[in-house]
């Protein structure tokens, strides 16, 4: 084959070319330091590339941000409930000293002040947040634990309680004691017969200050005003020697008939129409018969009345009627008219009677005890299975009432109180649950209430129970919290993080499980009874400065004064005993809760640990990725620097090789 000039140039041109390109792509390298540009390079190299900067991509994020925000948020939920726990931890060190000690007055008011403050702190960590979003509210994340500010929204509350959640309390029944001051303490009478404790079998909800049939309300504080001011006007009268069922009208002052004749006034004007007229007569005409037991005269009217059944709109029947004397006379001549169902004014206020029929308490359990819906009857004449009763009655309070009557069941709104008879308390620990229905616990206790108003540092229903609340709009229309938490296979609502490949953790603890409402709800007990006392003790204290001031030859004073001090004395065993049990249970409950809280914290800790082993070897796995991406597409920049001096080199040299072949030409030769 003949070699032409032009056939040598080409070749060179063309080599010289393909050593520029090589250069070329060693410079892109070096500058790039990456193998190839595009994936036409190398597709090998392209392909896994793209497998390997996908798994740092993901091992990135979770290394940099989900298990940063875990641990964040795990250290915030900690430190919180390390809080609870402390606080907890000193509420047991004061429960702890009530127990163990003589206390005296200033060391009870210093008590009394730092579990009042304890227990307003309690739940004030609970609304800790992390980057804007609350850590125990489940996914609930932009709603606070506990009530910010004073609201008014009614919640609908269904509770889901056991037989461990009955107690007993005691209440000490002081008469009117706490009235005597030192201007009227001649005119009240009370001695150690007047002073009782009682002890009964309880249920404490979750809250206090619940809702009430306003009405109802408004007529009992109505009657117990009645009470109050006709009362005080028959006891104006001392020498009046009043025995029960059992009154002399012969000597009944000007003004004690003249309270009786409003009172039975009262009870005419709100009876509805077609009442007997005989029986108006003989209610207007009460004094006729002197000799006659004035009990028996307006229990006889009653029992008449009460025969009177109304069927109302919604089909209830509404007993019609008086209430039944009491055991004291004095309430007996003051409660005639006292509570009497104003028919006329329900029923022409259509919107009050609708608001009245719906039920303010059920208490279920689904085994074999039911006692729930309280309506009409089990208000007005507490024939429901339920007696709401007010912490504020007397003559009997709720508490001696359901002492007394082994059937009840009372419901004590002002302080959240279901208080049991003996039957039935009997009944419910007897509930147990059956393993052949799974589906079922007959054990359970529901309790279903109302509550309207709301406290700063209430904590909020919605993150504990199945509750309906009312919308915020005025709309009337309402929303239903946590369903499904009636169900036996309920969800608590868990947060997780995914913090590594198919790798999960849970990062919140629940409100449910650390900030209980109980906590609070035994500090108001206690604080209570430590009130209880010390108001006793200020009542001593002022009976034996009267005494001191007062002179010898006043017999009758002295007398007096002695007997109230025995009174007082009375109930001062009383109250500290009841103030000693509650400290020594609250060292118990206290103990629990603070169990639950230290559980919680080491769940923090376990989470937490679990966090740090699992970011541990994501390290190591984006260490791993990284450099086997790196070999993958990252060039040797040295090897490089080397491949591109040479390709230089040879580039220049070529030149000039190029360069002499091109000079010399088959005209030289000839």
């Amino acid at each position: 084959m003949r070699i032409t000039n032009r056939i040598m140039q080409r070749n060179n041109l063309s080599n010289i070319n393909t050593n520029k390109i090589y250069q070329d792509k060693l410079s892109t390298q070096m500058s790039t330091q990456k193998k190839i540009n595009r994936p036409s390079d190398d597709p090998v190299v392209a392909i896994r590339a793209l497998r390997l900067r996908s798994n740092v991509t993901e091992i990135t994020q979770y290394y940099s941000k989900n298990i940063p925000d875990a641990q964040s948020w795990l250290k915030v939920t900690e430190d919180a409930i390390s809080n609870l726990a402390q606080i907890v931890t000193t509420m047991i060190a004061r429960c702890d000293k009530g127990a163990n000690s003589y206390l005296e007055t200033k060391d009870r008011k210093i008590i009394l002040e730092e579990l009042q403050g304890l227990g307003e702190a309690v739940y004030s960590t609970g609304d800790a947040d992390y980057a804007g979003r609350y850590v125990f509210t489940g996914y609930r994340t932009d709603t606070p634990l506990s009530f910010l500010a004073p609201k008014n929204q009614n919640y609908t509350i269904t509770e889901q309680l056991d037989k461990n959640a009955i107690d007993s309390v005691s209440k000490v029944d002081v008469g009117n004691l706490l009235d005597i001051n030192s201007t009227n303490y001649m005119g009240v009478n009370v001695d150690e017969d007047k002073i009782s404790s009682v002890d009964v079998h309880r249920i404490r909800l979750a809250y206090n200050d619940c809702s009430d049939y306003g009405t109802f309300d408004d007529l009992k504080k109505a009657q117990n005003a009645m009470i109050e001011k006709n009362a005080s006007a028959i006891n104006q009268n001392a020498g009046l020697n009043y025995q029960v069922g059992n009154v002399d009208l012969n000597n009944l002052s000007a003004a004690e008939k003249t309270a009786i004749d409003t009172a039975v006034n009262a009870v005419i004007a709100n009876l509805p129409a077609g009442t007997d007229q005989e029986v108006i007569d003989r209610l207007t005409n009460w004094q006729d018969n002197p000799s006659e037991n004035l009990k028996d005269h307006f229990k006889e009217i009653n029992d008449e009345l009460r025969t009177a059944n109304e069927t109302l709109p919604d089909g209830s029947v509404m007993q019609v009627g008086i209430t039944p004397p009491s055991a004291e006379i004095n309430n007996d001549i003051a409660a005639i008219g006292a509570q009497v169902t104003p028919t006329a004014d329900w029923k022409a206020n259509q919107d009050a009677f609708a608001a009245l029929g719906s039920p303010v308490i059920e208490f279920t359990s689904p085994g074999s005890t039911t006692f729930m819906d309280q309506k009409w009857g089990g208000l007005v004449e507490n024939g429901g299975d339920i007696t709401m009763m007010h912490s504020y009655e007397t003559n009997p309070n709720p508490y001696a009432y359901a002492a007394a009557n082994p059937d009840a069941v009372v419901y004590v709104p002002e302080t959240g109180e279901l208080l049991l008879g003996e039957n039935k308390y009997a009944e419910l620990m007897a509930t147990k649950d059956s393993e052949s229905t799974a589906s079922l616990n007959e054990g359970e206790i529901r309790v279903t209430y109302e509550k309207d108003t709301w406290k700063k540092g209430d904590l909020r229903p919605e993150h504990y129970f199945y509750c309906e609340a009312e919308k915020e709009d005025g709309s009337g229309d309402s929303i239903i919290y946590n369903d499904t938490y009636l169900t036996p296979d309920a969800e608590r609502q868990v947060i997780e993080y995914d913090v590594g490949y198919n790798q999960t953790v849970r990062i919140n603890s629940t409100a449910d499980e650390c900030f209980k409402h109980g906590v609070g709800r035994e500090v108001d007990d206690i604080v209570n009874a430590m009130q209880d006392v010390l108001d006793l003790e200020g009542i001593k204290a002022d009976l034996e400065n009267i005494k001191q001031n007062t002179q010898e030859s006043d017999k009758a004073a002295l007398d007096q004064i002695q007997k109230q001090l025995d009174a007082v004395e009375k109930a001062l065993t009383y109250a500290k005993e009841k103030e000693q049990k509650l400290f020594e249970g609250g060292l118990t409950a206290f103990q629990k809760y603070l169990d639950d809280a230290n559980i919680c914290v080491t769940n923090c800790g376990s989470r937490s640990s679990k966090v740090e082993l699992v970011k541990n070897r994501t390290q190591n796995q984006k260490t791993t990725y990284e450099t086997l991406k790196s070999e993958n597409e990252d060039v040797d920049i040295t090897e490089v620097a080397i491949e591109l001096s040479a390709a230089e080199l040879t580039y220049d040299s070529a030149l000039m090789a190029a360069g002499k072949v091109m000079q010399t030409t088959l005209l030289n030769f000839i």
